[in-house]
């Protein structure tokens, strides 16, 4: 588990009280340091991120399968989603660039920053749907439908997922995911961040 540390941890915690929110925590911003250190010691925020397909526990089966990146810097698994893909950190400079590895040979760059990369986890329905169709095309007028006739779907089943959307962005610092859809699609053709399995061969794109 990627360390944080205590003086970062209490200098968040300075700023972030506030007994109007479960959990006493409301921020307007925070660094991915002391994002992670909220999900590791709020378990709130950990089970609820786990709803929206963000889960820590998943850590422990690892990625889908072992990966690199042509850099050779560093990737540490952070969460997990149903369909087996793995949540991936690059790096050790804060904020952390975030890879997803897919369980079927799909994977690559979703954010440049962990709060960017939860804005889209919990403000979409999920990550792939975002990747349906192009974000600039037409104003992102097709996307945006498409998402908002997934978000209809999840929102039959799920009544309190506005209200647990608006938690989590108080208390993570989290933006809306709209302005943030170009620049995740766009970020799928960085190769530099491209998974590559043990056989060499690269991941295909999530587009």
């Amino acid at each position: 588990m990627r360390s944080v540390s205590r003086q970062a941890a209490e200098h968040a915690l300075k700023f972030m009280i506030n007994p109007e929110v479960e959990g006493g925590v409301r921020v307007l911003f925070v660094r991915d340091t002391e994002i992670l250190e909220l999900i590791h010691n709020t378990p709130w925020i950990a089970h609820s991120l786990a709803q929206f397909d963000f889960e820590t526990a998943r850590v422990e089966n690892g990625p889908p399968e072992p990966v690199r990146l042509a850099s050779g810097e560093p990737m540490e698994m952070v969460a997990g989603d149903a369909a087996g893909g793995a949540f991936m950190l690059v790096g050790k400079a804060d904020p952390w660039p975030v890879v997803y590895v897919g369980s079927e040979g799909e994977g690559g760059l979703i954010a440049h920053s962990l709060r960017d990369a939860l804005a889209l986890v919990v403000g979409l329905s999920s990550i792939h749907d975002a990747m349906c169709f192009p974000a600039g095309e037409a104003g992102g007028a097709r996307l945006r439908e498409w998402l908002e006739r997934a978000d209809a779907e999840l929102r039959a089943d799920w009544s309190e997922i506005d209200d647990e959307r608006a938690r989590l962005r108080a208390a993570l610092g989290l933006p809306e995911p709209w302005g943030l859809l170009e620049g995740m699609q766009a970020a799928q053709s960085d190769e530099a961040y491209r998974p590559i399995n043990e056989e060499d061969e690269p991941f295909e794109s999530m587009l």
